[in-house]
């Protein structure tokens, strides 16, 4: 049984290992020679940097060109992935109903259905809309993940963990 177990995850691990060989290539014509564990966390950090850049341009979009409204919380989703999260309705300068999915969790102002909340959004595209308010939560939130894609990129480049 042990035997078979160890077969099969040394059958991923070698699957793993050609999955990386074109970045493999790529970094070696740099003269870099990175280990598995580097071109994983290189890999993972621009993942995450893609899903992250679009919502930082959201925001200083938003810092440039602004309009406000006032939202109503319309639910509440409580998906286990994370915090519970307002989903937030509001009527931008045309009279057009919109809706968002908060990234921010819900607090004492967002923590019931009904209750009204300021938002910002972009005039010439409504469906970019945030919470107004809340700068310690937003900051703490940013600073997260953009510590975490940095956390990834330096263990990717860091030069004692490359192989021979």
């Amino acid at each position: 049984m042990e035997q078979s177990w160890n077969s099969f995850w040394e059958s991923v691990s070698q699957a793993l290992h050609l999955a990386l060989s074109p970045l493999r290539a790529l970094a070696e014509t740099f003269g870099y020679f990175p280990s598995d564990i580097q071109l994983w966390c290189f890999v993972c950090g621009l993942f995450f940097l893609v899903l992250v850049v679009p919502h930082t341009y959201g925001d200083l979009v938003l810092r440039r060109r602004r309009a406000y409204a006032t939202g109503k919380v319309v639910k509440i989703d409580m998906s286990d992935d994370g915090p519970s999260t307002p989903i937030i309705e509001f009527v931008d300068r045309l009279g057009k109903v919109r809706r968002f999915d908060s990234n921010l969790p819900v607090n004492d102002a967002t923590g019931s259905v009904g209750v009204e909340v300021e938002v910002i959004y972009d005039p010439l595209h409504p469906n970019r809309a945030r919470e107004v308010g809340r700068p310690l939560m937003k900051m703490a939130h940013t600073v997260f993940w953009y510590a975490i894609i940095t956390a990834l990129m330096t263990l990717a480049f860091w030069p004692g963990l490359t192989s021979d």
